[in-house]
């Protein structure tokens, strides 16, 4: 497997404000349910972004350094594609940036 130096988080303006507020998050609500924050990497990205968040307004896209990232695991999905997830809290200092995404921009 090639070396990946970043993932990718999409979420809403309010879960991007509580984590720079927090400087750390949980997550969201289904990442909760879960029991890990679902990540993406770059190839993952749009079909993450078209397949559950169609429609949705105030999203943004936090890129993360995978080298800061503690008990990330990379994992099959249901679609037998795999995907990283994170086990533990996302912090502040793992986001390298973020992108607000506007309507249906294909981001990569």
């Amino acid at each position: 497997m090639t070396r990946i130096d970043y993932v990718y988080k999409i979420c809403t303006k309010q879960e991007w404000d509580i984590l720079k507020q927090k400087k750390s998050w949980d997550g969201s609500k289904s990442d909760i349910e879960d029991g890990f924050i679902h990540l993406s990497n770059k190839e993952q990205v749009n079909q993450t972004l078209k397949k559950y968040y169609v429609g949705q307004k105030n999203l943004f896209l936090l890129i993360l350094k995978v080298d800061t990232l503690t008990k990330l695991v990379w994992e099959q999905s249901t679609n037998g594609e795999i995907f990283p997830h994170l086990y533990s809290k996302l912090d502040i200092e793992s986001v390298l940036d973020s992108k607000e995404i506007i309507g249906d921009q294909h981001l990569f």
